[in-house]
Order: C-alpha cells, then sequence, then structure tokens
C-alpha cells in the first residue's frame, strides 16, 4: 500500500490508553494524523483494518469474540505485535511483529502491507470458493498451507550459532546456511535462493546487505531479520529495509518467535501469490480472454459483499470503460501481432496495470468486468491504465 492508501487505514489499539508510558500511546500520538485509531473496550461493530497489541498482552475478550466470529466468515483481521523489552513469549504467533525501535511512519507502512496480505489471502480464500480448486498443477505448485515444510531454506550472515540455538526444537524443518561476510550472502543467494535471511553482521556491513538486497529485484521482498545492539542500531537497519530487528541479547525463545513469524508470513505471501496468478486471466491462442460464467461471478460477488459489510464498505463493480475509454482501435501493441483484433486493448491495458488481488475479467453477458474493494482502487487502476496507453502504440 502507498502511504496515502495507509492514511485511511483503521487501527484498533489492543491495550490501555489511561498509561502514558504505555508504547501503544506513545504510536498512537504518532499515527494520530496518519489512521484512524481506536483502543479495544470502546470499538465500533465494524471491524478494523488491523490490531495492534503489546506482546505478551491478553485481548479483552469482547474484541476476541469479534474476530473469531469475523475469522469464522472468512474475514481475518490481522494482528501485528509492538515488541518493547523486555518482551513475554506469547502464544499464537500474530500476523506480524513491529520492534519499538522502528520510526513510527516506517511502522505504519509495515502495518499497511500487512493488511494488504491479509486481505491477499481472503480474496485467494474468496476465489477458491466461488470458483472452484485450481488446476491440479496449479495446486501442486502452489506453497504448502499448513506448518512449515521440511527443507526450508535459511541463510545466516555473520554468527550462525546463535541462530542455531534459538531454532534447535525446529533445526529438521530448516535447511540452515551460513556465510561470515555480505560478499558471500549475496553470492549463496545467486547460487540458491532463500526463505528467510538473517543478519548478524556489524551495523554498517548489514546496512550495506540490505542496500544492496532491496535494490535487487530478486531480493526485494525476501524477509531478513537483523540482530542489533541497541534501538538506535535498529531504527537504522530497519529504515535501510530490515522486516524486523530484534536485540543480540534477546533469549533465544524470542528471537526464534521472530524468526517463525517471518517465515510464516512470507509462506502466506508465496501461497497467496500463487493462488492469485492461478485465478489470474490468461491470453489463450487467438481466442483472447476465457469467459467467466454469470454464475461464478455472481458467487463469488455475493462473498466478497459480504466480507466487506464487515467493514462497512461495498464492492464497487464496473466497466472497465468506466475506467478508461477505449483506444480507436482493437489491437494492444503487447497482444501476438499476428492474432486477429480479438482483445479490447483496455481490457489488455487494465490486467497489465491491475495487481493480482484486484478482479479483472470478461464475465458471460456482462463484458469486460472489474470489481474493486473501494473507490480508491479505482483512482490507483485508472492512473496506471492511463500510463499504459499513453506510452502504447495501437496498431
Amino acid at each position: 500500500m502507498s502511504r496515502e492508501a495507509a492514511r485511511r487505514l483503521s487501527v484498533l489499539l489492543d491495550g490501555s490508553r489511561d498509561r502514558p508510558d504505555n508504547p501503544l500511546a506513545r504510536l498512537a500520538e504518532a499515527w494520530g494524523e496518519l489512521a484512524d485509531l481506536s483502543w479495544a473496550g470502546d470499538q465500533s461493530s465494524l471491524l478494523p483494518d488491523a490490531v495492534v497489541s503489546l506482546a505478551g498482552a491478553t485481548t479483552c475478550p469482547d474484541l476476541a469474540r469479534h474476530l473469531a466470529e469475523a475469522r469464522a466468515r472468512g474475514v481475518h483481521v490481522p494482528r501485528l505485535v509492538l515488541c518493547a523489552a523486555p518482551e513475554i513469549p506469547e502464544a499464537p504467533l500474530p500476523d506480524a511483529m513491529i520492534s519499538a525501535a522502528c520510526p513510527p511512519e516506517l511502522a505504519l507502512e509495515r502495518l499497511a502491507e500487512t493488511v494488504r496480505q491479509a486481505r491477499r489471502m481472503e480474496e485467494a480464500r474468496l476465489r477458491r470458493a466461488a470458483f472452484g480448486p485450481l488446476a491440479p498443477g496449479a495446486l501442486l505448485a502452489a506453497a504448502p498451507t499448513g506448518g512449515l515444510a521440511r527443507g526450508i531454506p535459511v541463510l545466516v550472515a555473520g554468527d550462525s550459532a546463535r541462530i542455531g540455538m534459538a531454532l534447535s526444537g525446529r533445526l529438521a524443518a530448516l535447511d540452515l546456511r551460513g556465510c561470515l561476510t555480505a560478499e558471500a550472502a549475496l553470492a549463496a543467494l545467486d547460487a540458491a535462493p532463500a526463505r528467510l535471511l538473517v543478519s548478524d553482521l556489524p551495523a554498517p556491513r548489514a546496512a550495506e546487505l540490505l542496500a544492496r538486497l532491496r535494490a535487487d529485484p530478486r531480493h526485494i521482498a525476501l524477509p531478513v531479520l537483523a540482530l542489533c545492539a541497541d534501538e538506535a542500531e535498529g531504527a537504522a537497519l530497519l529504515t535501510s529495509g530490515a522486516s524486523d530487528c530484534v536485540p543480540r541479547k534477546a533469549a533465544p525463545q524470542i528471537l526464534a518467535r521472530h524468526l517463525l513469524c517471518l517465515l510464516r508470513a512470507g509462506a502466506r505471501r508465496a501461497l497467496a501469490d500463487r493462488v492469485l496468478a492461478g485465478y489470474r486471466p490468461r491470453h489463450r491462442s487467438g481466442k483472447g480472454l476465457p469467459v467467466l460464467p454469470r454464475e461464478a461471478f455472481e458467487r463469488y460477488l455475493a462473498a466478497l459483499g459480504e466480507a466487506l459489510a464487515l467493514r462497512g464498505t461495498e464492492p464497487l463493480t464496473l466497466q472497465l470503460a468506466q475506467i478508461a475509454p477505449p483506444p480507436l482501435t482493437s489491437m494492444a501493441a503487447n497482444d501476438d501481432p499476428f492474432a486477429g483484433a480479438a482483445v479490447n486493448p483496455v481490457l489488455s491495458a487494465t490486467l497489465a496495470a491491475s495487481r493480482e488481488e484486484d478482479f479483472v475479467a470478461t464475465v458471460e453477458g456482462l463484458g469486460d468486468i472489474a470489481v474493486l474493494r473501494d473507490a480508491e482502487a479505482q483512482e490507483r487502476i485508472r492512473r496506471r491504465i492511463g500510463a499504459i496507453v499513453a506510452s502504447t502504440a495501437f496498431a
């Protein structure tokens, strides 16, 4: 999500606002102009976009029941834990952890990205329920849904002994590899990808490694857990691109929880990528795009409407011509130049401009349709389509 999208986030703070020394209260003060904040105990019947609590804090019973009822209806509100020392282990794992060292605006960006990933998983479940399971080949390509599979590759740059101790009870499920320098870590990633990178390097070397990773499209989304000496060093590493930071002196069980939280988030992201890609409409040679049966579309729209109603919104269904008028000619430059003009170029441009979680399809009896979760999504797609159409030659 963009920073503008983050400003619209509805965040419920699960804690006491009466204590000024409460880290949640300090975060709320920083987020006051950037998000719609409420506190547990006085929340409305509508679901928030996310819940933020302290490590070890007990969710109030009313909130826990409200979230459980939403999960039973297929809607998941991500829970993020603000980790402040001393940190208390808890179960189950949250969707994400936010270090107390993280600058507030960056923390809000991380929260917004967690919300987006939760919505992508929600969209994947909705499509599976409406359109049926993916083809066997697509299912085999999808990431595992339950637990951690054997042989998950984890790369450690620096001292791997600390990581091995923290994960001693789970090493059978991991392929733990170690290297001593940033250069060796980059070479190891080139040789074999990893699902998680742990940096136990001196801060300058770690920052250099993060900068190079985030500049490389292959590794831009790779979760990175950085070990730090203090909060100042942690803030610098988070700003440089670390996904999470843990003090080097943290207890092994705390370090293990942060590692497993990042691994689980990465697995969910990979699964959503594959499932949504499997339901993405694709060109068929010489036949344009496949047509979605009207009945399946209506099942999807009804299920999406129920999910959004819990948040006080409703889906926005548009003809693609309402988003952007079609060019005068009917063949997009990125289509097969030797094929017939079978695909509306605006549909082609919309598929290129939209994200996989955006619903775009040719529906039986309705034509080219986009279903968006809010008006902001409409404006975002409109801008991106406009940029593609303006810079594309149509023949």
